[in-house]
């Protein structure tokens, strides 16, 4: 999943049949409740891309291991901060007046910021996923969720040959294209359509069901 370990219930997963989680584009994987790799950004890193956001008048939400980091008020009623606060409650934290973060990535709403600019003095240091015109996904230089099944294949012995998953979103196309049967939701962008090997139904039509279906995988 792109969600930071503090953004996924773990325990209902567990209820549910997975067996663990690799979270936050590849930064951090639990395998039968314990945690088993984690990548976090360096202080110098997160103060220089803090430096960032401030500079150019960006906003951002820091995604990490327990918490999460946001300046709710700068968000106004956006519905994924109410979301956020509504799930996760005590474990979001506010950014402004923290020195202490913990983090494996970073999601920042460009609010009409120069994109260009911005990349130029992220992307020598992070890896920058570009959604959108609005939003983009900062990573340590070097992981995706194709790292994070790669490590996890090699921990449990597992063959290339027998990796599935599916996605919808640019921070999908490195996943969809390592894994030998990458599965595309009916909702995904173009672009990740055109990476997968097989493209389903709509999230809201049962498309990861039909997907698990048309593999013989259930």
């Amino acid at each position: 999943s792109g969600r930071s370990k503090s953004n996924i219930r773990t325990k209902e997963l567990l209820e549910i049949g997975f067996d663990g989680v690799v979270a936050a584009c590849g930064t951090h994987i639990e395998f039968q409740g314990e945690k088993v790799f984690e990548k976090l950004l360096s202080k110098e890193q997160i103060t220089h891309a803090l430096a960032v956001i401030k500079k150019y008048h960006m906003l951002a939400v820091l995604e990490g291991p327990q918490y999460l980091y946001v300046d709710e008020g700068d968000f106004c009623e956006d519905p994924y901060v109410i979301y956020l606060r509504k799930e996760l409650g005590e474990d979001v934290l506010p950014i402004e007046g923290n020195t202490d973060f913990e983090i494996n990535k970073l999601s920042i709403d460009l609010k009409g910021a120069n994109l260009e600019l911005a990349l130029e003095e992220l992307q020598e240091e992070f890896d920058v996923i570009v959604h959108s015109d609005w939003l983009i996904e900062i990573l340590p230089k070097g992981y995706s969720k194709a790292t994070g099944i790669e490590r996890i294949c090699k921990l449990l012995d597992i063959k290339q040959t027998d990796t599935y998953a599916f996605g919808d979103s640019p921070n999908d196309l490195e996943m969809l294209a390592y894994v030998a049967h990458g599965i595309a939701m009916g909702n995904a962008s173009k672009e990740t359509k055109q990476v997968a090997e097989f493209v389903t139904t709509d999230i809201m039509e049962d498309g990861i069901q039909v997907g698990l279906k048309h593999y013989g995988l259930i």
